[in-house]
């Protein structure tokens, strides 16, 4: 998947290190991976791992909450993921 050309929301989470939920573009994936961690060079350090499922799918929001993050994703889950791994806590 192309990188998305617009940040829909990005949060400082220490170390150097930014999560960037990025506002899908019109030909991005049905299952877009549009959140992702980047270093301070702007290298992705992980991508956001979105729910199993067969629909479409992907984060519409972040937020930080402590040591977590809460995601919401455009199937209405929400979840809370690991700002170090980008995967689901629980």
């Amino acid at each position: 998947m192309p990188e998305p050309a617009r940040v829909a929301r990005s949060i400082a989470i220490g170390g150097g290190r930014r999560v960037v939920l990025y506002a899908p573009a019109a030909e991005d994936d049905a299952r877009a991976r549009n959140l992702v961690c980047l270093d301070r060079a702007g290298r992705v350090v992980w991508r956001g791992e979105l729910p199993p499922a067969a629909e479409p799918d992907r984060f519409v929001a972040v937020e930080r909450d402590g040591d977590s993050l809460q995601v919401e994703t455009l199937s209405g889950r929400r979840l809370s993921i690991s700002p170090g791994t980008g995967r689901a806590l629980g």
